[in-house]
């Protein structure tokens, strides 16, 4: 990949079907399209994180180093998040974790 591509929740969430198909996992989007018929654990279980970020799916399976390779494989850019429409990168000056 020559130039890491930005894409917003709203810009993945229009990959959202078999034949165009895109997931987030840990901040970075991956097209998963050519990989929907050959994922082993079938193709619904994209198709239901399709367009959406699905790192939890993605870790609560336990996916092999292969399988981490393959993901690595597939990636498309990295995720733009937008608060109140303006750019806004997770950290710990400006994300508060602490329970109120």
């Amino acid at each position: 990949m020559s130039e890491t591509q930005e894409l917003t929740f709203s810009d993945v969430a229009e990959h959202n079907t078999k034949k165009d198909l895109y997931i987030v996992v840990h901040d970075k989007v991956y097209d998963a399209t050519a990989f929907v018929d050959e994922h082993p654990g079938g193709e619904e279980v994209l198709l239901d994180v399709g367009g959406q970020d699905a790192t939890e799916a993605f870790e609560d399976v336990g996916h092999s180093d292969e399988a981490r390779e393959i993901l690595n494989g597939m990636e498309k850019g990295k995720l733009k998040r937008m608060v109140n429409g303006k750019p806004h990168t997770m950290n710990s000056k400006n994300y508060n974790m602490s329970a109120n």
